[in-house]
């Protein structure tokens, strides 16, 4: 028999698992549709629509919910059904940017890593197809965490890999973009299963970590530089443009050839000041007009640790502060720079020294320079900013620059540059002329007759250095 109801809407409530109260089925007055209530502990209660108008129908739609709830109580999970996979993951990068820092260290992310996980949680909407690459919404196709699909997560990165110009039209050109993005999706289920929302982590299909032999930075040779600094310096120099235009580019090719002489990180360079600009007072007064010392902060290194970094870059400097109309201080020591510039960012917002040039920019100004040089110069490489840095490095190694020194004015480890840059040892000329010494030591002991005891001092001295 209906029990009477003293809810406003509940006027008889008919028990799906009687005697217990916690679960019953009703009608709203004016309504043939049957509603049903649910307690659940801890949670609350749970009033929602079975859809149905047939008793039997209705209580059968309840109990499957009461079951259901019952195994994810069980299993330790969150029983309401109160919101679908993608709303967590705003949820989730809210709680990530909490822990954003000016630089790294322990249990923060910078700016750029809280960028990052943003972006790779857009690829995994893609490819559950909850949003396309221009950003288009498809609700529709939202999921229930209930409902998430484990073996279809399990592809993420095979899909990854393939070319959809719907989806994914731009693969990532190597496994360790893929293998970034699966931390920050990694990450974020834990975070599901940590409140509750997930039974369990979802695995991915393995993916082959590429040694650092096989992943290294793309390089620009002499003659790809050379060519690459030609045309931009026409680019640089172009009339038909903006006063702010022309600013940026020529803030662009000057820090092309700061990043490729001084080694700094694209990153580095964009959050110097003045201030971080030192005369190097261990050169000769001739040496100082070409060296100096540049004090990186730990803000705004990548490591977290600060370091001294000594550059051959006082020219250009000296051309990004005539650009930027700072008074030159003439007798005090480089960059000299008056007083109240100090504290300015050096590549700034064009006539807003007090801002940072932002990322957009950069990246404006990159698409244009690979217009302009990657089908001429670069021979199908990957280049990007980055790309100079590690071509100032790798030129350093050709010309036998001490790894331990390199490594250290770069701010990176010993056996990354070993790992990285390696091939410039084997490719190098001076690699040449060492083993075109040792075959002519052994053409000189092979020309002596086999029965001839050669005297190795006597050979080395008939080799010509």
């Amino acid at each position: 028999m209906p029990l009477k109801g003293k809810g406003k809407w509940v006027k008889d409530k008919i028990l799906v698992l009687p005697p217990k109260e916690d679960c019953y089925i009703y009608k709203r007055p004016g309504s043939n549709t049957y509603q049903y209530f649910l307690a659940i502990e801890g949670e609350g209660a749970e009033r929602k629509t079975t859809g149905k108008t047939d008793i039997d129908d209705a209580k059968s739609f309840a109990l499957d919910r009461k079951l259901e709830v019952m195994s994810r109580k069980k299993q330790g999970m969150k029983a309401r059904r109160i919101r679908k996979l993608f709303d967590f993951i705003d949820e989730y990068l809210e709680y990530e940017s909490k822990r954003i820092a000016s630089y790294n260290k322990p249990g923060f992310i910078t700016e750029d890593t809280f960028k990052g996980k943003t972006h790779h949680l857009k690829n995994l909407k893609r490819f559950l197809h909850g949003i396309d690459y221009e950003g288009n919404v498809y609700p529709q196709n939202d999921i229930r965490l209930e409902d998430l699909d484990y073996v279809k997560l399990k592809e993420y990165p095979l899909w990854r890999t393939r070319v959809d110009k719907k989806w994914n039209p731009t693969p990532p050109k190597t496994n360790h973009t893929i293998l970034s993005e699966l931390t920050t999706i990694r990450a974020y289920f834990q975070y599901l299963l940590d409140k509750g929302f997930i039974p369990k982590l979802p695995e991915f299909r393995r993916i082959q970590r590429e040694s650092m032999r096989n992943n290294r930075r793309d390089y620009l040779n002499v003659r790809e530089y050379s060519q690459t600094l030609n045309t931009l310096r026409k680019w640089r120099d172009a009339s038909n443009i903006t006063p702010t235009n022309s600013f940026n580019r020529k803030l662009a090719y000057f820090s092309i050839l700061v990043m490729s002489n001084s080694l700094l990180r694209i990153g580095e360079l964009r959050g110097l000041r003045w201030m971080d600009l030192e005369e190097n007072s261990n050169l000769s007064k001739e040496d100082r007009k070409i060296g100096h010392l540049i004090k990186v902060r730990k803000e705004i290194t990548k490591t977290g640790q600060p370091r001294t970094v000594q550059s051959a870059t006082v020219k250009w400097f000296n051309a990004i502060r005539e650009l930027t109309g700072i008074p030159k201080v003439r007798g005090s020591k480089f960059p000299h720079i008056p007083p109240e510039y100090r504290s300015q960012y050096i590549l700034h917002v064009y006539n807003h020294p007090e801002k940072e040039l932002g990322k957009s920019n950069w990246d404006r100004m990159w698409k244009e320079i690979k217009e302009l040089c990657a089908d001429r110069y670069w021979n199908m490489k990957n280049v990007s900013w980055y790309s100079f840095r590690h071509t100032g490095i790798s030129f350093s190694v050709s010309r036998g620059v001490p790894l331990l020194l390199l490594a250290r004015n770069a701010g990176t480890g010993l056996k990354y540059i070993e790992d990285v840059y390696f091939h410039h040892e084997s490719e190098s000329k001076q690699t040449w002329e060492t083993l075109t010494q040792n075959r002519k030591f052994y053409e000189t002991v092979h020309q002596k007759t086999e029965d001839q005891l050669v005297d190795i001092a006597d050979a080395v001295e008939n080799v010509e250095v």
